[in-house]
């Protein structure tokens, strides 16, 4: 008697990983995400941006 599965695994998972740290929105596993110690995650477009940002406003404040 051959066995039988009674479902079938589905390929992709989805599954819903939080809110971005910088832009509020809704994440999945299947975006880019950067996650950070002990807690939070962020697109990962979205921390590249507050980075620059970061950078630019450090400069400005030696301008020599």
């Amino acid at each position: 008697m051959p066995k039988h599965k009674a479902w079938i695994k589905p390929k992709v998972i989805i599954i819903d990983i939080g809110k971005c740290k910088y832009c509020h929105q809704e994440m999945t596993n299947q975006e880019s995400f950067v996650a950070f110690y002990p807690k939070g995650k962020a697109h990962y477009t979205c921390m590249k941006k507050a980075d620059e940002d970061k950078t630019y406003e450090n400069e400005s404040k030696f301008d020599w």
